[in-house]
């Protein structure tokens, strides 16, 4: 059987580096999509024979500053997460009907962008033991100048 080829990436898709999710992640994700609705850039992957794992990542311009993030923008029980952009958080949700758990990771980029990274887990996932890993990651497409 041969491995297919990592998708032809566009839009918000260019920040995803497959192999180094398969890293972070231990999820082999081989095919994504790319959308744009008014400003916001959205690509989601997911692996060739399975709809979970599934991982998005949205990327929107923003004017918004650390004071607005963290009141208008921070989720209600979200964690506040270091080294990543101006301001960051993570949180996790439990599975809900049709869908694991999941695990997002929110922040403003230095460069005027609100992004967020969220992966969804099969149910029976462990979307916290998930956690450190998905921030890890978001760390890095931020670091690489999003």
């Amino acid at each position: 059987m041969t491995t297919p080829s990592p998708p032809a990436l566009s839009g918000a898709c260019l920040l995803l580096d497959f192999p180094r999710i398969e890293e972070h992640l231990g999820a082999k994700l081989s095919i994504s999509g790319a959308a744009v609705h008014e400003k916001t850039n959205t690509c989601v992957a997911r692996p060739t024979d399975a709809d979970l794992p599934e991982l998005s990542i949205s990327v929107t311009p923003s004017k918004a500053d650390v004071a607005v993030f963290k009141d208008a923008m921070l989720p209600d029980g979200a964690k506040a997460v270091t080294g990543l952009g101006r301001v960051a958080y993570q949180q996790t949700r439990p599975a809900a009907k049709g869908r694991g758990p999941y695990v997002e990771v929110g922040w403003l980029a230095g460069n005027a962008r609100l992004l967020v990274l969220k992966v969804t887990l099969p149910v029976g996932g462990d979307a916290g033991a998930l956690a450190p890993e998905a921030v890890a990651l978001a760390k890095e497409i931020d670091r690489a100048g999003v």
